[in-house]
């Protein structure tokens, strides 16, 4: 809804593009799903359009599915078709403001945010993945379409992530704009532990980007570091195509007592391995966010990560947890955990009477909502030809943090 100057009052109807989406599950699908459910709690109107295929409503939430082939094995989908569908949707419905989750193939929130500026519509774009093997891709795509000065808002689920873009975009900052939890329900009561058994739990989409392949190698070589009089147990949540070759792995390694691959497994089911568990542990290095990471330290649970990855922006080595700069050093930071009950007990202590970062979902929703005004107000100066506001203007490159400070962002 807006007012005779154009800018928004009130209710507002919000598209939420994106490639991937339930019932396809993962992170990214659940985010989104979380995502709109809470912007339509506040009476918001909340459309989802992506390429996956299934019900035409999730939760209440209306799913615009794209009526396009999706590339076999990869499941994502480009093709002229999918822009010009993506451009009738947009046009039919007539948003007040376009998000685009852009994960590191993105092709259908890429051309939403393509059309949605060429409509001159307020859009933010939010960067979910790490760059990787795709920096000349995107280096291709701004020569061909000068998508880095777009006059759209961008922004980031972490720093980390927002540093893989700044040598593209240098004309306005990237806003950080981080994953959402329900903080209180993660806050579960630890259950009894046995003196001679430690629990270790991780949480993860079984593909290649996570490495599960090398948390096995690193639980193989724990394993042979500890007493044998030491029970040591591994569950491993979650699905993907790598599952036939964990399996085995697991085999090979002779670790059919101590993994076990349970699969995708409900909210619920994760608090209880939660409460349960004496460590987690996430060996994944393009690991954007890290929302189980984040999870896991909301229930008390110490957590073993890799420090170049976003995990590192809410858990301090010594602290909530271990970061370790290596597969090896995982490995020997993994041991000496398991085998310090009072250090474990000490780092979870720590994580039950400490609030984690501002990631509550009232916060992080309110921090949406601040961003969605700042596009809507960006196509007004534009559609003026008023000049850019500070945070705008060409120079460094800066981060603007989720409390509305500008951090710069190292190289």
């Amino acid at each position: 809804m807006t007012d005779t100057n154009g800018v928004s009052t009130g209710r507002l109807k919000v598209a939420l593009v994106c490639d991937w989406f339930l019932p396809r599950f993962g992170g990214l699908e659940m985010q989104l799903r979380d995502l709109a459910v809470h912007l339509a709690a506040l009476g918001h109107e909340v459309h989802v359009v992506t390429p996956i295929p299934g019900p035409e409503e999730v939760d209440g939430i209306r799913v615009h599915r794209l009526d396009v082939a999706l590339f076999p094995k990869y499941g994502f989908a480009c093709t002229p078709r999918a822009l010009r569908e993506i451009r009738a949707v947009l046009r039919r419905e007539s948003f007040d403001v376009v998000q685009c989750h852009v994960s590191y193939v993105s092709p259908i929130a890429f051309l939403g945010a393509y059309v949605s500026q060429q409509m001159a519509l307020p859009t933010v774009v939010t960067f979910h993945s790490f760059v990787g093997h795709f920096r000349k891709v995107l280096v291709a795509l701004d020569v061909m379409f000068g998508w880095s000065k777009w006059p759209v808002v961008f922004t980031a689920v972490s720093a980390v992530v927002a540093a893989q873009f700044r040598s593209r975009i240098q004309h306005q900052p990237i806003h950080l704009l981080p994953n959402g939890v329900n903080s209180a329900d993660w806050r579960v009561e630890a259950s009894d532990r046995s003196p001679d058994s430690v629990h270790v739990v991780s949480v993860m989409r079984l593909k290649v980007r996570k490495r599960p392949r090398a948390l096995l190698k690193i639980i193989r070589r724990v394993r042979q570091r500890l007493p044998q009089n030491l029970n040591l147990q591994v569950t491993l949540v979650g699905d993907g195509p790598l599952r036939p070759a964990l399996e085995r792995l697991i085999s090979r390694y002779s670790l059919g007592d101590t993994v076990n691959l349970v699969g995708h497994q409900s909210r619920d089911a994760i608090r209880k391995l939660l409460a349960q568990a004496d460590v987690f542990v996430l060996p994944t290095v393009l690991e954007s966010f890290g929302i189980a990471a984040l999870e896991a330290r909301l229930a008390g649970v110490p957590v073993v990560a890799r420090v170049q990855s976003g995990i590192s922006e809410f858990i301090t080595h010594g602290r909530e947890g271990l970061l370790a700069d290596s597969d090896g050093q995982m490995t020997e930071l993994l041991t000496e955990l398991i085998l310090d009950p009072g250090r474990r007990a000490s780092i979870a202590a720590h994580n039950r009477a400490t609030p984690g970062p501002a990631t509550d979902w009232q916060q992080v929703v309110e921090r949406h909502l601040e961003l969605y005004r700042d596009a809507i107000e960006m196509v007004r100066r534009v559609a003026r030809n008023e000049p850019p506001s500070p945070d705008e203007r060409p120079g460094p490159v800066a981060v603007q943090a989720s409390s509305g400070t500008r951090v710069p962002v190292n190289e």
